[in-house]
């Protein structure tokens, strides 16, 4: 017999895909902080796919945050892999130290954070458009 007394409607997303190879790529895990990182129009802080990070690889345990340049010097030490909510805080995330990076699939917003200062602090990461 069919329940009919209660429907449940279940909506999903997919995730970006920013890597133009995922199989030959390498990503780790680590946290985010949602320094640096401003509200919409929800009021919600999305660090967004693509976005440069600067965070110490031996103490995943603190927070990575977005990076900065300075003096023309990047801090990047590695690119943000999918979206993460920050609004209330910091979240655990996915980091590529290694891999392509396809331009055309990130957000205007983090295409411009891609500049050849961070292009030339993550060596072991390739950008095509």
């Amino acid at each position: 017999m069919l329940n009919q007394t209660r429907f449940t409607t279940v909506s999903g997303i997919t995730r970006k895909i920013i890597l133009v190879d995922e199989k030959n790529s390498t990503a780790v895990s680590c946290k985010v902080a949602n320094t640096g990182i401003v509200a919409d129009s929800d009021g919600k802080k999305i660090a967004k796919a693509g976005t440069p990070l600067n965070g110490d690889f031996t103490d995943r345990d603190t927070a990575f945050a977005k990076a900065t340049t300075t003096e023309g010097v990047s801090n990047a030490t590695c690119i943000l892999l999918h979206d993460v909510d920050v609004t209330d805080g910091t979240k655990n995330a996915q980091a590529i130290i290694f891999g392509t990076i396809d331009l055309n699939k990130l957000d205007a917003s983090v295409q411009s954070l891609i500049t050849s200062e961070v292009k030339s602090a993550l060596k072991m990461i390739q950008f095509i458009k």
